[in-house]
């Protein structure tokens, strides 16, 4: 297996790579236990005029799957896994801004050299950045460095925006520049030998923790950096929020570090901030260059510490501002208050009946597994004295607040600052912020970590309401969901919701399967505006009217007719949609009628359709609107698929071409061509390819004839 400093070096390889031949060399493993993929089984795949070309040209390995999976990557930008002969492909996107332009396929087949990458899929994403960043000339991707630092920090731009692109290209082709990669869920840096080198440090013993770089920072760019890597991670995570994650997330920073020596160098970082599949921060990669005190530039002249900390609180400030939940003020804390505060471990916990109950901890090292519970015993501690604790020397502390300490083995040098979070009337609970090494908290780092108490107070009672005002919500729409569907012999049913995944994560979508008196069942979907207990109470509404209206008998277009009129005499502003299917299992024959609402799919052997239904409008709009009623057939061996627009809807794209992107991945998935429908499997599937922009609910509803029913 790899270590890191193999990873870095391949790393470094790739960024001085300019043509796609130099590139794959430089992946393909030449020794035994290199850090590379094998020969014959790495191909890059870029867009052009006449299409999509690969190389090698050579090779015939294009087989079907494999390029079904770099279009599914060119398409969702999201990296596509292929199992298929042994071989175990990940196809990463290629992009620098804007939609990806191409794509590196790695195959792996299992062995002591592709572990180490299966079981750091991170890796591969770091990699098909570099590869992206070294090949932009040749495939036409533009390149710049966004500039990003906040005004008061440490950080400069210099000329055009394409400036610092430019500047980075031939930095890295003339060798003059490190690469890092840091790792914020683990907090590990990854340095090459250049790197090391401008750092002062030792290659051989340099231990990849992130608290060593920020002691390497000369004393005064410490906060300094600090409010700038905030702001960039705040930054790329609003981009990313908003839909324009290109637009941040790349940066340039000046700073200072101190050697052993005693020597001070001026160090010039440029980078970019990237995101996990989840959308939240995972880790940084960049180049660093030595500028040398005379091209030193930086405003640290007219730059305090004092004011390098406000920069910090107002990010802080900001970001806490749009964090809902107390998952999402965890959230902020972990990935962009610690990583910037250079700290090694963070632990926020809330007061519960009187116990303190750990909501939120980034990992802990084994070795320091056994201060787990000491450190949650002092902020239970904290947080009932209602003041702060600066605890300087983990190892050299005698104060009672520690006296179970003695009993876990040896303390290790660590520095902790727990806060005490509440006020005058109530506590809210306490967040422990741990240092490597001892640390001397002067006045004005204890000003700025009771500031930070504060601000993370507010935002913590602020998302403590929200949820439990959301349990309530959630509470009323389990209630007006059903529960379980009725089982039919004549039926296969399976049925899935999705809640959304902002705000309250509820809203109106539904589903229903209804047995009539006469053999017949009634499929329903539906989807009431907003996303709010409002919108969960004018669901539960509906379905009693549906039921009702269903069990008189009334024809499909009727029935929606006769619900639209009671949801307009509710005058409760919201609108619904809706579609209304009468199945008979034994003939096959459907009857629909549809309200705005999308088409249902029909899955065959082999086809994808929609079923035509002539729709009227939403429900609750006109109290005079028409739904006419639809006839067609189910076959035996059809599947039909009922869903909600937060199955297939994306952001800044057509509904049509959701929907019609939903269908082609249906179609690739298992090759319906060759098997019958599982539909089971179906729901699986279609559920499983959620992404992570979708912000509606989903509702989702599939049945089958079962073999025999007509008999």
């Amino acid at each position: 297996m790899f270590e890191p400093a193999g990873l870095v070096d391949l790393l470094a390889q790739v960024l001085r790579c300019r043509e796609p031949r130099a590139l794959l060399e430089a992946l393909t493993i030449d020794e035994e236990g290199a850090c590379g993929f094998p020969a014959g089984r790495t191909f890059l795949y870029m867009r052009g005029d006449a299409g999509l070309h690969r190389h090698p040209a050579e090779s015939d390995d294009d087989c079907d799957h494999l390029l079904d999976a770099v279009h599914d990557a060119l398409r969702t930008g999201r990296r596509t896994l292929l199992n298929a002969a042994g071989w175990q492909t990940h196809v990463l996107p290629l992009s620098c801004e804007g939609p990806p332009w191409g794509a590196l396929a790695v195959a792996l087949d299992g062995g002591s050299g592709d572990g180490a990458w299966r079981d750091r899929p991170e890796a591969l994403d770091v990699l098909a950045e570099c590869c992206a960043r070294a090949l932009s000339a040749h495939a036409g991707g533009r390149e710049h460095a966004d500039g990003a630092a906040h005004a008061g920090c440490a950080a400069h731009t210099d000329g055009p925006a394409h400036t610092d692109g430019t500047r980075l290209d031939e930095a890295a082709q003339a060798a003059q520049a490190g690469v890092f990669a840091w790792d914020f869920t683990a907090d590990n840096v990854y340095w090459d030998e250049r790197t090391c080198a401008i750092y002062g440090v030792d290659p051989a013993t340099f231990d990849g923790k992130g608290e060593t770089f920020f002691a390497l920072l000369y004393p005064d760019d410490v906060p300094l950096l600090q409010a700038a890597i905030a702001r960039v991670t705040e930054e790329v995570v609003t981009a990313q929020a908003r839909g324009a994650a290109e637009e941040a997330g790349r940066y340039h920073l000046g700073y200072r570090v101190r050697h052993a020596d005693g020597s001070v160098h001026s160090v010039a970082e440029y980078g970019r901030v990237i995101l996990d599949d989840q959308g939240r921060p995972a880790r940084a990669l960049g180049l660093v260059m030595e500028t040398g005190a005379e091209h030193d530039r930086s405003p640290r002249g007219s730059v305090s510490a004092d004011s390098s900390r406000d920069s910090f609180l107002f990010t802080l400030t900001r970001a806490l501002s749009q964090a809902i939940t107390v998952q999402d003020v965890t959230r902020v804390m972990t990935q962009l208050a610690r990583p910037a505060l250079g700290a090694e471990n963070l632990v926020l916990g809330i007061e519960e009946a009187g116990r303190l109950t750990i909501v939120g901890e980034t990992a802990v090292a084994p070795s320091l597994s056994h201060l787990r519970g000491p450190a949650h015993t002092v902020m239970a501690m904290a947080a009932l004295q209602e003041q702060a604790l600066f605890i300087e020397d983990l190892s050299r502390h005698t104060g009672p607040e520690l006296a179970e300490l003695a009993a876990t083995g040896d303390v290790p040098p660590r520095s902790w600052v727990v806060l005490s979070l509440g006020s005058t009337d109530h506590i809210t609970g306490a967040c422990l912020i741990a240092f490597a090494g001892p640390r001397k908290f002067d006045s004005g780092e204890r000003t700025f970590y009771t500031a930070v108490a504060v601000i993370l107070t507010q935002s913590l009672e602020r998302a403590l309401l929200f949820d439990t005002e959301h349990q309530r919500a959630t509470d009323l729409q389990e209630a007006m969901l059903p529960r379980h569907l009725p089982t039919l012999d004549s039926l296969e049913v399976h049925s899935r919701y999705l809640p959304g995944t902002q705000g309250m994560h509820i809203g109106g979508d539904w589903y229903d399967l209804l047995p009539l008196r006469d053999g017949t069942a009634a499929l329903v979907i539906g989807d009431v505006q907003g996303h709010d207990a409002h919108a969960s109470a004018v669901m539960g509404q509906l379905r009693v009217a549906l039921r009702a209206c269903a069990e008189a008998g009334l024809p499909p277009g009727a029935l929606l007719g006769q619900v639209n009129r009671v949801l307009c005499d509710l005058d409760t502003d919201r609108f619904a949609t809706c579609t209304y299917l009468v199945l008979d299992p034994k003939a096959g024959t459907l009857l629909g009628a549809r309200a705005g609402h999308l088409h249902p799919l029909r899955i065959q052997r082999g086809v994808v359709s929609e079923v035509v239904l002539t729709g009227g409008p939403p429900l609750g709009v006109d109290p005079a609107a028409v739904f006419p009623t639809t006839t067609t057939a189910v076959a035996g061996d059809e599947a039909l698929v009922l869903f909600t627009d937060g199955l297939v809807e994306r952001r800044d794209a057509d509904i049509d071409v959701c929907v019609r992107n939903m269908i082609d991945d249906i179609h690739r998935w298992g090759n319906l061509s060759e098997q019958e429908v599982d539909l089971g499997e179906l729901v699986e599937f279609l559920a499983g390819r959620d992404a992570p922009e979708r912000i509606d609910d989903v509702a989702l509803l599939a049945v089958q004839r079962v073999a025999g029913a007509g008999a």
